[in-house]
């Protein structure tokens, strides 16, 4: 096996007489990078890596290396069946009204400009929502995660309402969650290939690209799916208790988890369109293992309605 030692600016200390003084071995200055694809990793910080003596089994060199983290770009794509309208867009009610928050609801509650809520049409942000990568080994362990913002388009961006996400991971395999405070969170059926540049990853036009297929997302009859609403308390099922939590917040007007369809005000209607989804469970796996229930994903949030 080959050595590689490194002198780091090693300074020696002689004594002469009663006298001390200070003397430097070498000292290099410069740096260098590398680049494969989109990515580009700084390998050398201060120094260089000059390599000054080499066998077959020993080399030996100064310098040091600064390893920086890679850089990956991923462009999702989600529909929510609450505010879904026709042709690929959704209704910005909560924008409209001025209710949405500049502060994530969900557990690294990351925060945003409130000018980027003066953006309107299908760039305009209708909500938070929450991603995951996880390991390609089990689907459960979880690589990283962040809070994002959804465009009525379907697009999740960055928190600067524009740009596509950025993720500190390397290339590899992961799967992709996405979840939403009061809908059913989706995971990738397979295995995505996350390389260098930005990534588009569409999950609103086939079923069978998330984990569950149809039994874990709603058919929005026009081509396209979306992640399904109902789940009120966040426990990654729509049932009763769902329903019965929502009951007393009738009439509010505020960013309620019970406004379903996100028209800014909890209604009849939100009651309406819960029913027929009892039952629905997600087919996500849940991450938060210290969690009663297995098998299912809901996105981490504050404990506030």
């Amino acid at each position: 096996m080959k050595h590689i030692l490194f002198n780091i600016g090693i300074f020696f200390l002689s004594t002469l007489s009663f006298s001390q003084s200070i003397e430097k071995f070498s000292i290099d200055s410069g740096g260098a990078s590398a680049s494969d694809g989109g990515i580009q990793i700084l390998y050398t910080i201060g120094e260089v890596n000059v390599q000054e003596y080499s066998t077959s089994t020993l080399s030996v060199s100064e310098g040091f290396i600064n390893p920086q983290q890679l850089i990956i770009k991923i462009d999702p794509k989600i529909f929510l069946q609450g505010p879904y309208n026709t042709a690929g867009t959704m209704l910005d009610g909560l924008r409209n009204s001025n209710l949405l928050p500049t502060t994530s609801p969900y557990i690294d509650a990351k925060t945003c400009a409130q000018s980027i809520f003066d953006v309107t049409g299908s760039n305009a942000i209708i909500d938070w929502v929450w991603l995951e990568i996880r390991d390609s080994s089990d689907g459960i362990t979880v690589i990283t995660s962040t809070s994002a913002l959804l465009q009525a388009n379907g697009n999740v961006v960055d928190v600067d309402g524009i740009s596509a996400l950025t993720l500190n991971i390397p290339t590899g395999n992961y799967y992709i969650v996405l979840a939403h405070r009061n809908h059913l969170g989706i995971r990738s059926a397979n295995t995505i290939s996350l390389t260098g540049g930005t990534q588009s990853i569409d999950l609103t036009s086939d079923s069978t690209s998330i984990a569950g297929g149809a039994n874990a997302i709603t058919n929005l009859g026009d081509g396209n799916f979306a992640l399904s609403l109902g789940d009120f308390d966040g426990n990654g099922q729509v049932q009763n208790s769902d329903l019965t939590g929502m009951l007393p917040l009738l009439g509010i007007s505020s960013y309620s988890f019970a406004d379903l369809d996100m028209n800014a005000q909890v209604q009849n209607t939100d009651i309406s369109v819960l029913l027929p989804n009892l039952g629905l469970g997600s087919q996500a796996g849940r991450s938060e293992n210290t969690k009663p229930i297995p098998k299912i994903i809901a996105p981490r949030r504050k404990l506030t309605n």
